[in-house]
């Protein structure tokens, strides 16, 4: 594995990771404007639903500029050079690195990422579908009882498994479209 294609995996892989973030960043979003038509003061929602579109819209350019753009970002921050092609491959075959693909490597970030996501959103879930029975089941509380966060903590399992599920598929997205930028660049 030459470091050209060790650095385009690693920053890949951080692209995953901040496309998780996007995820966790969209229930706020959503939650912002809900609350815009129901507060009566309306400035802080204003703030925070700014703020939200702001960090949503820097994740995804740093998705899509980690995912897809892997090889001008490479070139601008010049991360392959001081390498020597010995230096990351070997003779013996026995050798962890020179074994591995960039597929694989892909493949097991998305199992972990959607691994986080699900530990992170069924305990979540169940605490939300907790507090939305107890809610309703309490004669006291006049509070009206808000599914929200439950619905956005399921859509979160949903996408989690849909990265364990459907990890082949997005890996080959991935590499289909590097591969097609990465023909563009040479032919420009």
């Amino acid at each position: 594995m030459n470091p050209r294609k060790l650095f385009n995996v690693i920053l890949k892989i951080f692209g995953l990771f901040f496309l998780r973030e996007i995820i966790n960043t969209i229930p706020q979003l959503v939650t912002s404007i809900f609350r815009y038509f129901v507060s009566s003061d309306a400035g802080p929602i204003i703030v925070t639903f700014l703020v939200s579109i702001f960090i949503l819209s820097l994740y995804t350019l740093l998705v899509m500029q980690l995912l897809f753009k892997t090889n001008k970002f490479i070139d601008m921050l010049k991360l392959d050079q001081g390498f020597s092609e010995e230096a990351l491959s070997s003779d013996n075959p026995d050798e962890f690195v020179k074994g591995i693909s960039s597929t694989a490597i892909l493949t097991i970030a998305l199992i972990v990422i959607g691994g986080v996501i699900l530990t992170d959103e069924i305990p979540n879930f169940c605490r939300q579908l907790y507090v939305y029975f107890s809610q309703s089941s309490s004669k006291y509380n006049s509070v009206k009882r808000d599914s929200s966060y439950m619905i956005f903590s399921a859509a979160k399992i949903i996408i989690g498994l849909l990265f364990l599920g459907e990890r082949k598929r997005i890996v080959d997205f991935i590499e289909n479209r590097t591969t097609d930028s990465a023909d563009e660049i040479i032919e420009e």
